[in-house]
């Protein structure tokens, strides 16, 4: 069956194989994956290092449990603590997938919140056992397990309602181009970030609020760099409430954005970073990062959370392979210049009437398609995220006639192409992004 789709209508393309950046149909046809296969594949298929490492470890151990230890596993652990913000002295648990690692974190903070009440003698309201509430954003996405979904703003939440997990509220977005409170940047005085602060206050405090999870960019709903004061006062509020900041990686991570990860960028450290797609490569792997105040908790206390196949060492050969690929083969310094060089090209295309914004970051990019540029009036809303709107047809065209992928089910042209493009290939898929959007122009208002 398909993902998030009406089965009727699946009819996938056959494949013979992959290369590079390029997806080759068994009718002959050479595609280009604008989507880097949903983001995972950041080093581009079939990466001779990366299958190198894998068939070497298949060798040796592919799978055991955690009542044993493996190389790859042990020193994939270290390596993340390594190269993550902060210090070293930070633990690791390992899934396969990106929302597995959401729901780690989610059960990770509130127990260490469990812990620190009433293991550490902080008891001071009596109106809830302890902090439990998660404050997350309406522009958001974290996976489709059942807390990972009712943590996402996303439409796809509205398909479980109303059995969502509790404890969830949902603040604004960081969104310059559709301000939520009707401001403008930079004399808004990053209102979306304040508002946050007075959420936490209504929403009891410290004594019921235990965490903030955002994507340091937004990924799904819009490809959504925040304003550079944005996470830094994010930080400061949870520390002056006393509450955790957990940073989802998943999309953004392992060089998307021209750093190891996006909040790199911002020069905040979270206590929970949550990676997975990119990290594993060709291998479903996740990892939750706890920093060391919250790992400490479980020393004498119970993690009481876990999965099958977790710290698959299969996986993790793989994952630290890529982060040498990563880090000795100057894939950072190519995702800046390459990055550099399609900002410029895709600035370019809002000479078209139905380019409303062009944004992104490294190599993580959205068209946002307006029907009228100066009410910015939307091609598609959230309630219509999986109706047949404008972005279906542009993807149906550059599928069909020009050789491009991109995903149907997004709020603009999705433009997030393997870390190794090159200037030819960006000049190909932009110059067919171009002839695409002729399809929009033609429906956007005068």
């Amino acid at each position: 069956m398909q993902c998030w789709g009406i089965q009727k209508n699946y009819n996938p393309i056959p494949v013979e194989k992959t290369e590079g950046c390029w997806i080759y149909t068994t009718d002959g046809r050479r595609i280009f994956d604008l989507r880097s296969a949903h983001e995972s594949i950041n080093l581009g298929f079939r990466n001779k290092r990366v299958i190198d490492a894998m068939c070497k470890q298949m060798e040796k151990v592919i799978y055991v449990t955690d009542d044993f230890a493996t190389e790859p596993t042990a020193e994939l652990a270290k390596t993340l603590a390594e190269i993550s913000p902060g210090d070293q002295n930070k633990k690791v648990w390992f899934s396969q997938s990106g929302a597995a690692a959401i729901e780690a974190a989610i059960k990770g903070a509130r127990f260490y919140k469990y812990i620190e009440t009433f293991k550490l003698n902080k008891v001071s309201s009596p109106l809830y056992p302890y902090p439990y509430k998660i404050v997350s954003r309406y522009r958001s996405y974290h996976g489709a397990t059942y807390g990972a979904i009712s943590l996402s703003g996303d439409p796809r939440r509205w398909c479980i309602e109303p059995l969502v997990v509790p404890g969830i509220i949902y603040a604004p977005d960081a969104y310059c181009y559709r301000c939520p409170f009707n401001e403008k940047y930079p004399d808004c005085n990053i209102t979306c970030a304040s508002y946050v602060d007075k959420m936490i206050e209504l929403e009891g405090g410290s004594d019921k609020v235990a965490a903030v999870i955002l994507e340091p960019i937004v990924g799904s709903n819009g490809i959504i760099p925040p304003p550079k004061e944005y996470l830094p006062m994010m930080r400061e509020i949870c520390d002056k409430w006393n509450i955790l900041l957990v940073a989802d990686e998943i999309m953004s991570g392992f060089g998307r954005t021209g750093e190891m990860f996006a909040i790199n960028h911002y020069k905040v450290i979270p206590d929970i970073i949550v990676m997975a797609k990119a990290l594993g490569v060709y291998c479903p792997l996740g990892a939750t990062i706890f920093s060391k105040k919250i790992s400490e908790a479980f020393e004498d206390n119970l993690f009481c959370h876990g999965q099958s196949y977790s710290g698959h060492a299969l996986a993790c050969a793989a994952a630290l392979a890529s982060i040498k690929v990563l880090l000795e083969e100057n894939i950072l310094t190519h995702v800046k210049l390459m990055g550099e060089y399609l900002g410029k090209r895709l600035k370019e295309l809002e000479k078209h009437k139905s380019v409303g914004d062009v944004r992104g970051l490294g190599l993580f990019w959205q068209l946002e398609l307006v029907k009228n540029k100066k009410t910015k009036k939307p091609f598609r809303v959230p309630t219509k995220k999986y109706e047949e709107t404008i972005i279906n047809k542009i993807a149906k065209y550059l599928l069909e006639e020009r050789n491009v992928y991109i995903p149907a089910d997004k709020f603009g042209v999705w433009i997030v192409p393997p870390l190794i493009v090159n200037k030819d290939e960006i000049d190909f898929f932009v110059e067919a992004i171009d002839d695409a959007l002729k399809i929009s122009d033609k429906e956007a208002e005068p």
